[in-house]
């Protein structure tokens, strides 16, 4: 588990070095074209809550990788990581706006991740043991888990949709 989450980390390091380069393959370029000129683009509200829902699926279908299928645990660090630095690229590119309301849809959209981390510190607030004795050492470290996915795939999102 350990050399996954090490591969996912030197993974997503490449892929923020070599952002300027993915954001010039053909399919971004294309896809950013489609939707230059549309309210998605000088909409930071409309713009922002795409993000959200994109970042919300994104979840939804890592979560469905981790599991319901074998070895998920690599195939969605191999899949879910490209797929959002993707989505946060297509998003820096269709923005037409002026950065002060770019920096207001990265927040709206990556505000995902301040609810995902909410529900966390309350889902452990509540918890109670199984059984009289019963350690939450585990439920613990789980927290602590999601706290650097949750404050660690904000920052980066931030980071790639904030770039110049």
């Amino acid at each position: 588990m350990t050399v996954l989450l090490l591969a996912g980390i030197v993974l997503t390091l490449i892929l923020l070095m070599k952002q300027r380069d993915f954001a010039s393959v053909g399919m971004v370029r294309n896809i950013s074209y489609r939707l230059k000129g549309r309210s998605l683009s000088t909409n930071y509200w409309q713009a922002g809550i795409a993000l959200f829902a994109a970042n919300a699926a994104l979840f939804a279908l890592a979560f469905v990788i981790l599991f319901f299928l074998p070895y998920g645990a690599m195939v969605g660090l191999l899949l879910c990581i490209p797929l959002s630095l993707f989505t946060w690229v297509i998003f820096s590119e269709v923005w037409e706006g002026a950065m002060k309301d770019k920096v207001k849809m990265a927040s709206i959209g990556s505000s995902f991740f301040l609810l995902f981390l909410g529900y966390i510190f309350w889902y452990y607030a509540t918890l109670e043991p199984a059984y009289p004795g019963d350690d939450l050492f585990m439920a613990w470290i789980g927290v602590i888990i999601a706290t650097i996915f949750a404050i660690g795939a904000m920052c980066v999102s931030m980071f790639v949709i904030l770039r110049k």
